[in-house]
């Protein structure tokens, strides 16, 4: 809760800071705004789908009309991670591939393929994707440190059954 209140205090100071949006702009900033803080109080996306699906929307409108916009790709991203939350895979998987696509030098950009391919593994249970995922990763980004490692542990285990990885670990 103290991760998600610090971002939207950052994300506000962004807003402020950002000279040259015209109001219009600014009324789309302010409705995605006032979603996220909506959607801090249900403290849970899927309790409050509505909600979420709105932001998902005013995000990707927000996206396509101001791309050039620097909070654009952040947007996306947490739009992403609203979907995931809501249980809405198919447009999470479509705004983290827009931040990868249309933002890969952004910092959030190698996150969000990661989450990609672990959604795939994690949420969806489908191995091939999630491998697909985690391989355009390493290729990608093959130095990024924080992720790498984790991406190459993961394809290590994707195709072993989790009751097997138990037993492999408890006789170790």
């Amino acid at each position: 809760m103290k991760k998600i209140s610090f971002c939207l205090f950052a994300t506000l100071l962004l807003f402020a800071c950002e000279p040259g949006r015209n109001p219009a702009q600014e009324k789309l900033l302010n409705e995605i705004t006032a979603l996220e803080k909506q959607l801090l109080k249900a403290e849970d996306a899927s309790k409050d789908k509505e909600s979420a699906l709105l932001l998902i929307e005013k995000t990707a409108q927000y996206a396509q009309q101001y791309p050039q916009d620097t909070l654009t790709p952040t947007l996306l991203f947490r739009a992403g991670d609203v979907a995931k939350r809501a249980k809405e895979y198919g447009k999470a998987m479509e705004l983290w591939g827009q931040v990868g696509r249309d933002y890969s030098k952004h910092h959030r950009g190698s996150m969000a393929l990661f989450l990609q391919g672990f959604t795939f593994d994690s949420d969806l249970h489908d191995p091939v994707m999630a491998s697909k995922y985690y391989k355009k990763f390493l290729t990608t980004y093959p130095n990024d440190t924080l992720l790498a490692t984790q991406v190459k542990q993961l394809l290590a285990v994707i195709n072993v059954k989790p009751e097997d990885l138990i037993r492999k670990y408890e006789t170790e």
